[in-house]
């Protein structure tokens, strides 16, 4: 075989992945992990309390476009949340000189919510499934994956476009790709 032919026929390599989806990748896994932790310590420790904190009772949501579209509007706050940091963040690095005292005061309130946001969904996703085990993952399934992309992604775009210029084709993709992944969730929850 010629050189030419064993090159031909070998496969492209695969371009690495977009930064933003790589930090979503990277969110996603540590929201998991810090689930995961703080679901064994509390099955290990304080699944009682913790069911007598949460009162789950698991009722099944009405399967119908009308249930499915209020999950999608609810979690889509989140979203738009994100979003309208990203947009305050954006416009300061659009903008010459530094960002006005408004704005790194708006971008730092906004970050310490959002972290307070997710630390929040953290603890209770956690402590849900240490209180009530597999019924809860069963609940969470098969939305709760499609959910945390979602989040995630949005998460991934604010940290890359934080502090410097993205390209509008790259926000734009990645806010469609998390409304699309935002919406299938919620049709997973309710009709899955």
């Amino acid at each position: 075989m010629s050189e030419a032919s064993i090159s031909a026929t070998a496969p492209a390599p695969r371009p690495a992945p977009a930064p933003v989806v790589r930090s979503a990748a990277l969110i996603a896994a540590l929201a998991l992990a810090g689930v995961l932790v703080i679901a064994a310590v509390v099955h290990a420790t304080l699944a009682p309390q913790a069911r007598g904190w949460l009162h789950y009772t698991f009722p099944r949501e009405p399967a119908n476009a009308r249930e499915a579209t209020a999950i999608f509007a609810h979690n889509s706050w989140a979203l738009l949340a994100v979003f309208g940091l990203l947009l305050v963040a954006q416009a300061a690095t659009r903008t010459p000189g530094r960002p006005t005292r408004a704005q790194r005061l708006i971008l730092a309130g906004g970050e310490l919510l959002l972290a307070a946001i997710v630390a929040h969904n953290v603890l209770v996703v956690g402590a849900a499934l240490g209180a009530y085990g597999t019924r809860m993952a069963r609940a969470m399934l098969p939305h709760g994956p499609v959910e945390l992309a979602a989040f995630a992604l949005a998460l991934g775009l604010h940290l890359h476009g934080r502090r410097r210029a993205l390209p509008a084709g790259r926000i734009a993709a990645a806010i469609a790709a998390s409304v699309v992944l935002l919406a299938i969730a919620a049709v997973l929850e309710v009709f899955a």
